[in-house]
């Protein structure tokens, strides 16, 4: 017995990589891929315009959910199974699909008054029906989060964001032959993938409508965090139309590649907070449930213990892989990109260490949200992206795509260090938990392990010096305890 109770964690522990770093993991086997066909089959211009347009309808979608998929992740854990799915049918049809027929109601209007000059009606027909699924599928992906169910949670994300690059390569030279050709292929993969959601991912059992509560708590919820969301739209889309207008699409084109190569260290981040978020919420959840009001409760043992693994995770995370993308840059776009991208190389040491900003602040705004501080933390992410977007009017016309990644940086960071200040970050901590002085020795560890390998390999094969900055990495991870077993007793599952 004492045997199985010791060999839990360790369980638990792979279950965790496996659905973190392995999901990562296969994400980078992917990336290359990706970014090699589709930069070697697509001309620059299309390249850019594709992927902006991917990317403007994600976070249109995040708009339009007003605060619901955060609503979900916050909200579900902890819920019985039929509440969970009586969550989700309520607002698919009170709140996702109003929401998609007013845009679409936008769109049409805005067309007929010439306010999208270059957008042809089918291409405009055609991102609405992406927005329309778009929105279905997120629904989807946050209510597996909610739930707990990491492995439908996975499989959705993989199919939409990882692997739509498939239909287009497939479709060889007609899918380069127009914009429009490769959106319509974009959009015929997400209609393929809602079915099978729909075919495969079932949930027997009857829905139970929300007792006593509506649309009107998730706005409640979710309207304070729109200021958030649309903060995080500027953050991610300002400064590539900024570049749009002061540049030109080749521009965007490198700035975007060189930004989507960078962000993988975030999602890998990412990826491990979805495992972890949860259990912050469920805990929240319990501690709210003997009353009084989330913002004046202190933070329980168990949440402080999970705030410090999720700063001692991230912060690990988003250090050494920055290292590695500055240190191995023109590596990495050899094996990544097609040749007439390989200088968008040269913008990654002003990229490299937004991840970590990125990550630092999605963990305090996190804690906050468990704190039911949905306001703040709106308010305080719109701030940071006007002065973002205030930055890059004042230097993107002149410093072009390194200053707009400067501007990114620096925004960013300013968001997380007021989100931890306003969180009183320190007694969220316990230092036991954070390791701060094992911490920071892995860090420089693995910057002086790059460092070697960069100055004895100079001359070496791309293929061979990325495998070898990988060789001392995960020994490092383990040995400065940045990752242990121990860290998975805290990642019981919620109880539904």
């Amino acid at each position: 017995m004492d045997n199985q109770e010791q060999s839990r964690p360790a369980r638990r522990l792979s279950g965790f990589f496996l659905l973190s770093f392995g999901y990562v993991g296969l994400r980078f086997l992917l990336s290359p891929v990706r970014s090699r066909l589709l930069t070697g089959q697509l001309p620059k211009e299309l390249y850019g315009s594709l992927t902006l347009a991917v990317t403007t309808v994600t976070f249109l979608a995040t708009l339009l959910a007003l605060g619901a998929y955060e609503f979900l992740a916050r909200r579900l854990p902890g819920l019985p199974a039929a509440r969970q799915k009586g969550w989700l049918s309520l607002l698919l049809r009170r709140l996702a699909l109003p929401g998609w027929l007013a845009a679409g109601a936008v769109a049409a209007v805005l067309l007929a008054i010439g306010r999208l000059p270059g957008i042809a009606p089918a291409d405009l027909l055609c991102l609405w029906a992406d927005l329309g699924l778009t929105l279905w599928l997120l629904y989807r992906v946050f209510y597996a989060l909610g739930c707990n169910r990491i492995g439908t949670l996975r499989t959705i994300q993989l199919f939409q964001n990882d692997l739509w690059f498939v239909a287009v390569f497939a479709a060889g030279a007609w899918a380069a032959a127009s914009f429009s050709h490769s959106l319509w292929i974009w959009t015929a993969w997400l209609a393929v993938l809602a079915l099978a959601v729909l075919a495969f991912d079932r949930h027997p059992g009857p829905a139970e409508p929300p007792p006593g509560e509506g649309v009107r708590d998730v706005l409640a919820f979710g309207i304070p965090l729109l200021p958030m969301m649309t903060g995080e739209i500027l953050f991610r889309l300002a400064d590539r139309y900024l570049l749009l207008a002061f540049r030109d699409m080749a521009v965007v084109a490198e700035y975007t590649l060189a930004m989507n190569i960078a962000m993988m260290a975030y999602v890998t981040g990412a990826s491990l907070l979805d495992l972890v978020i949860p259990h912050l919420y469920a805990a929240a959840n319990r501690r709210n449930a003997g009353g009084g009001a989330a913002a004046a409760l202190p933070p329980t043992d168990g949440m402080r213990r999970l705030f410090s693994l999720m700063v001692r995770h991230m912060t690990g995370l988003g250090a050494i892989l920055g290292l590695a993308l500055h240190v191995f840059r023109h590596d990495i776009f050899a094996i990544l990109a097609a040749p007439d991208f390989r200088n968008a190389a040269d913008l990654m040491p002003w990229i490299a260490p937004i991840p970590l900003a990125f990550l630092l602040s999605m963990v305090a705004s996190r804690a906050l949200l468990a704190q039911d501080r949905s306001r703040l933390v709106g308010g305080a992410t719109l701030a940071a992206a006007l002065l973002n977007l205030a930055v890059d009017f004042a230097i993107v016309p002149r410093w072009g795509a390194p200053g707009a990644a400067v501007a990114t940086f620096a925004s960013m960071a300013a968001l997380a260090v007021f989100l931890l200040a306003v969180l009183r970050a320190p007694r969220w901590l316990v230092l036991a938990d954070l390791r701060p002085v094992r911490l920071l020795a892995g860090i420089l560890a693995c910057a002086a392990a790059y460092h070697l390998i960069d100055r004895l390999l100079s001359d070496a094969s791309p293929w061979l010096r990325i495998p070898l900055a990988g060789v001392p990495t995960l020994p490092i991870l383990f040995l400065s305890r940045i990752f242990t077993p121990s860290d998975m007793a805290l990642l019981k599952a919620p109880k539904s």
